[in-house]
């Protein structure tokens, strides 16, 4: 029998009504930015292995203008529309404007890999990548410093660093698209540096204790995140904006655990696991429409 729309959207009946409660909303949000992940690294790998040179910065230069041309759309959607939007705007402009930049300007001034007792350890662009901290670190602040945040990470400093830079906007309307993607740049940057700064021997080292130590405590964080936090939301689109902070802690992990050998990437393995990459692609697209497709789409608390 044929599922109606109707029945879908409905809170009353159908075979989404669970997914407009506690907990499963939060985990559907937290699978949406989540799924998006090895989608990404295949998206990047196929990229890299089928164009080089000007058709790789052509195509990667028009799908980061698609990118903003999302984003730009979803200004003026809804709060559970513009959130999506943003989240995929964002998304596009990291895999293809971002990450390939650093690898471009890499290229361009022949930075050198990092190689310690004759094994590489990071690729030109992450080497590139690492100079960004301080640039990056200097963003975040001037970014916190917004009287009109409702980032939970932002808020915290501001109460209990009595660093509350003014009071709130009285009527202020945020862009949820604008948000979302600003969320998914920095944070995807966010854990790309520090992956890199762990594994750096100069730092600390990939089997350093202290990278156990730091990756240990991540994945608690992740837990409590998830246990304590994710599955709390009533609202799909707060939902999905703090399921991108959350699902980069959670990937923080699943990269690490590849980085010591602990099993394949076979989402960097496109070609070789071709089944496993579309049904990765079909997970994200599922999980995207049936984010979509729920009635719980009031205003979060935070974001």
């Amino acid at each position: 029998m044929a599922i109606k729309a109707a029945e879908l959207r409905s809170p009353d009946g159908g075979v989404l009504r669970n997914l407009h409660t506690k907990p499963l909303l939060g985990l559907l949000a937290l699978a949406v930015p989540l799924a998006w992940k090895p989608v990404a690294h295949a998206m990047s790998v196929i990229s890299h292995t089928w164009m080089h040179g000007p058709t790789l910065v052509l195509v990667s230069t028009l799908l980061t203008l698609l990118g903003f041309v999302v984003v730009w759309l979803g200004l003026k959607k809804d709060e559970l529309t513009g959130t999506l939007f943003g989240f995929m705007g964002g998304a596009l402009i990291f895999a293809f404007g971002v990450e390939p930049s650093f690898a471009l300007f890499a290229w361009l001034m022949d930075v050198q890999p990092l190689k310690h007792a004759g094994n590489l350890v990071l690729t030109p662009n992450l080497v590139l990548m690492e100079a960004s901290l301080a640039v990056y670190l200097i963003v975040l602040i001037f970014t916190g410093a917004n009287k009109d945040t409702r980032c939970r990470m932002f808020l915290w400093f501001h109460r209990n660093f009595r660093l509350r830079p003014n009071k709130p906007t009285p009527g202020y309307r945020r862009q949820f698209a604008r948000i979302a993607a600003m969320e998914t740049v920095f944070i995807s940057w966010f854990f790309y540096l520090v992956i890199i700064v762990a594994v750096d021997p100069r730092v600390l080292g990939l089997h350093h204790p202290g990278t156990y130590l730091l990756s240990a405590c991540i994945l608690l964080w992740g837990i409590y995140l998830v246990v304590f936090k994710m599955i709390k939301y009533r609202a799909i689109g707060g939902a999905i904006r703090y399921a991108i902070a959350v699902s980069g802690v959670i990937w923080y992990s699943v990269e690490m655990g590849a980085l010591w050998d602990w099993f394949d990437e076979i989402w960097i393995q496109p070609i070789e696991h071709p089944f496993w990459n579309l049904s990765f692609l079909v997970a994200f697209l599922v999980t995207m429409f049936l984010a979509n497709s729920t009635d719980a789409r009031g205003a979060s608390a935070s974001d």
